[in-house]
C-alpha cells in the first residue's frame, strides 16, 4: 500500500487543482477512482480511457478541448510518451496513480507524480478511497475493489451496514457472482461500452447517487443504464453458452467470439468461476487484432511466454488474471502455444 506520506502527497496535489481532467480505465475500478477523487473534489471532468493497452496520442484532443489545469490518470498501466509529451509541453501537472506490475521509462516518470502500489498491488479504487476516507462514498470503493477482484479491510464494515448486498465471509472473486455489490461491477462494466453520450450521462448521474441503491433500482432515472445491462447481460449469457459447448478434457479452455461489443473480461471471469481448474482465454475478434482476457493459475507467466514467440503481440498484467493483444493471423499460433505450456 502507498504510505501515508504518499496518500498526503497526492491529495494535496489534487486539491491544488482547479479544472482537474480524470483520465481512467474503461472499467469498474477505473470508473469507482475517478467517481471517488471527482466526488470528494467536487469538481473536474473524466475520460473514459477505451484504447488498449495504453493511453495514446488520440486523447490530448480532449485536453485542447477541456484545457484543464491538472491531468489525472487513474489505472493505466502504460501511456503513450507522446500523450505525456503533449501534456508537459502545456505546462500541465501529470499526477498517475496505478498498481500494475510495469516499469516506467526514466524519462516519463520525470515529467509526472507517478504513484504505484505494486509489489503489493491493491486496486486504484482502494487508493483513491484511502486519499480522502469519505465513508459515505464506501459503496463505490467496494464496486470498484471487488471489480478488480480485491477484498479491502473495509468490507466487514460495508457488510455489516448493509448485509443484504455484500458478504464478507467470502472470497472477492466469488462475491463477483453472488452479491448485489458483484452485479453493480457487471452494470458498470457493461454501462461503460455504451455510447460516449450516454456514458457521460451515466457520470453524471454515479457524481450525484448516494448509495448502491441508487444504481440497483430501476426508475426514470436509472431506466437507460439498466435497459442497457440488460441487453448486454443478453448477449453476456449467448456467449457464455457458446464457450460452455467448447468444454474439453484440456486444462486450456480457448474461446474466441466476434461481434459489435467486447466482453471477453467479464466473460473470461465467468468461465474462470465455473471452470477453476482451467487457463480460461477468451479473445475478442477484430478485423486486425484479437483483444485476449486471461485468467488462472500462473495466467501472466504463461501468457509472456507466449507471445514472445509472436511478432506483434503485447500483453501483461496480474499473476492470475491478463490481458493481451495479437494480430489476427497469429491467434491460432497464441493458442497453439498456450495449449503447449499448459498441458
Amino acid at each position: 500500500m502507498l504510505s501515508k506520506s504518499k496518500l498526503e502527497e497526492i491529495r494535496k496535489l489534487l486539491e491544488n487543482s482547479q479544472n482537474p481532467l480524470f483520465f481512467f480505465d474503461n472499467d469498474a475500478d477505473g470508473l469507482c477512482s475517478f467517481l471517488i477523487l471527482q466526488r470528494a473534489l467536487g469538481r473536474g471532468k473524466g475520460v473514459a480511457v477505451k484504447s488498449f493497452p495504453d493511453l495514446n496520442s488520440s486523447y490530448l484532443r480532449k485536453v485542447n478541448e477541456l484545457n484543464p489545469d491538472y491531468v489525472v490518470i487513474l489505472d493505466k498501466p502504460r501511456v503513450e510518451k507522446a500523450f505525456i509529451e503533449g501534456v508537459y509541453e502545456k505546462a500541465i501537472p501529470i499526477i498517475w496513480i496505478d498498481h500494475h506490475d510495469v516499469q516506467v521509462e526514466k524519462e516519463i516518470l520525470e515529467k509526472t507524480h507517478y504513484f504505484n502500489s505494486y509489489p503489493s498491488s491493491e486496486p486504484v479504487t482502494y487508493i483513491c478511497y484511502n486519499v480522502f476516507k469519505k465513508e459515505s462514498d464506501m459503496w463505490l470503493a467496494m464496486i470498484g475493489c471487488i471489480g478488480d477482484v480485491y477484498m479491502p479491510d473495509f468490507a466487514s464494515k460495508f457488510c455489516e451496514k448493509y448485509p443484504e448486498l455484500f458478504n464478507s465471509e467470502i472470497s472477492a472473486f466469488d462475491s463477483l457472482f453472488t452479491t448485489e455489490v458483484g452485479k453493480a461491477v457487471k452494470m458498470f462494466n457493461f454501462v461503460l461500452k455504451d455510447t460516449t453520450t450516454n456514458v457521460i450521462k451515466f457520470l453524471k448521474f454515479l457524481m450525484k447517487a448516494n448509495n448502491l441503491y441508487d444504481i440497483l433500482e430501476e426508475n426514470s432515472n436509472t431506466k437507460g443504464f439498466h435497459e442497457r445491462y440488460n441487453q448486454l447481460k443478453a448477449v453476456y449469457d449467448k456467449i457464455i453458452k457458446k464457450a460452455e459447448a467448447n468444454i474439453s478434457d484440456s486444462k486450456l479452455l480457448f474461446f474466441s467470439y466476434s461481434g459489435e461489443t467486447s466482453m471477453s473480461a467479464e466473460i473470461s471471469n465467468e468461465l474462470f468461476f465455473k471452470y477453476n481448474n482451467k487457463l480460461v482465454v477468451v479473445a475478442f475478434r477484430k478485423q486486425d487484432k484479437a483483444n485476449i482476457s486471461i485468467r488462472g493459475e500462473n495466467a501472466r507467466k504463461f501468457t509472456l511466454k507466449a507471445i514472445d514467440k509472436i511478432e506483434g503481440a503485447t500483453g501483461g498484467g496480474h499473476e492470475t488474471a491478463c490481458g493481451v493483444q495479437v494480430p489476427i493471423e497469429r491467434l491460432d499460433e497464441f493458442n497453439a502455444e498456450l495449449e503447449k505450456l499448459v498441458n
